[in-house]
């Protein structure tokens, strides 16, 4: 059994609805004694395998942030126009390179005081509910699950209830020491009985 504290163990709990490909990104922090940078060594290898990619960084809080990503499906949600304006306004240069929009967000994460909220746009939320939080302070919100949810709560609802689902499933199989790619194949095959 693996250690529910271990880096690898708090990964895939963490980071289980990206690579399960149900999210376009995950972000989570680890502090300095959860951090073990073999072990994320190891996860970016993992991540190579399945397409994804993966920054980690420090903070100036002393913890690791570690974000975990689709390229391919961030760069489908910021080729729409709407979100590209709002990049725009928020002082992104160049919206239209994922690339280089990546990189301006890795530095506003580690590099700012003022936490970048467009940073959910990158997490799969929806657009109204990122504008909402911002105009909201970040207070009134009708649902709070992964995010806070001011427009469809129904779809929140059941979007978050996945999301944990997955990850708690994804943790229990890491747990009885299946591969990522072994977990990926047996998280498929639990949807698709439950369909």
């Amino acid at each position: 059994m693996t250690n529910f504290f271990s880096t690898e163990s708090l990964f895939i709990r963490y980071a289980a609805p990206t690579i399960c490909g149900i999210k376009p990104a995950n972000l989570f922090t680890l502090s300095e004694s959860q951090f073990m940078a073999e072990d994320l060594q190891k996860w970016e290898a993992n991540l190579k395998v399945q397409n994804l990619c993966m920054t980690f960084f420090k903070t100036s809080s002393n913890r690791w942030m570690i974000f975990v990503y689709d390229f391919v499906w961030i760069r489908q949600i910021i080729s729409a126009p709407i979100i590209q304006a709002y990049l725009r306004g928020k002082g992104y240069t160049n919206p239209e390179n994922t690339l280089l929009t990546l990189n301006e967000l890795f530095n506003r994460l580690e590099n700012t005081r003022d936490f970048p909220h467009e940073v959910g746009l990158f997490l799969g939320y929806p657009f109204e509910d990122v504008m909402s939080f911002e105009e909201n302070h970040g207070m009134n919100c009708k649902y709070c699950g992964y995010w806070k949810s001011y427009s469809d709560t129904s779809e929140a609802k059941t979007c978050c209830a996945k999301y944990k689902w997955c990850s708690e499933l994804c943790k229990q199989l890491f747990d009885e020491g299946l591969s990522v790619p072994q977990i990926i194949k047996k998280y498929k095959e639990a949807v698709n009985d439950a369909a």
